[in-house]
């Protein structure tokens, strides 16, 4: 049977943690072993936050909406905003690019958009309604619930 919420959030970046762990618990309900639900969470809270970063620019009085579909197949989530899309460059994920021995050449962010690619079974982009889309889903494996 689906399930469906939305969850919404003011654009600030302290917000993004009660998204991160809303989607954590529903992922725990729909049966995904604890380091599934982890990647879930993580990619989740990497949308959110690139919202609130990037479309709007860490302007606080600006909605970001989640809405999460669980069924037996698994978890779709989707992450809207009404702020400056994501140019189409930054949506190819690129392996990261530093010296692995050089603890000091890894940069701090730019792994989101590969996080995601890595971690989800499929990411899109769109437009619904005038507003930007990132859609992620992710499969129960089996064996799993």
């Amino acid at each position: 049977m689906a399930r469906e919420i939305e969850l919404c959030i003011d654009s600030r970046l302290e917000n993004v943690a009660l998204v991160g762990a809303a989607v954590h618990a529903i992922s725990a309900g729909v049966g995904f072993p604890e380091g599934e639900r982890a990647n879930i969470e993580l990619c989740v809270v990497e949308a959110v936050s690139n919202c609130v970063r990037h479309a709007y620019r860490e302007e606080p009085g600006h909605e970001v909406r989640v809405h999460v579909r669980t069924d037996e197949a698994g978890v779709e989530i989707q992450v809207f905003d009404d702020g400056s899309p994501v140019p189409e460059e930054n949506r190819i994920p690129r392996e990261p690019d530093f010296d692995p021995n050089d603890l000091l050449s890894i940069p701090e962010g730019g792994r989101g958009t590969f996080l995601m690619h890595t971690l989800m079974d499929s990411v899109r982009y769109g437009k619904v309604g005038g507003a930007n889309l990132l859609a992620m889903t992710k499969a129960l494996k089996p064996g799993e619930p």
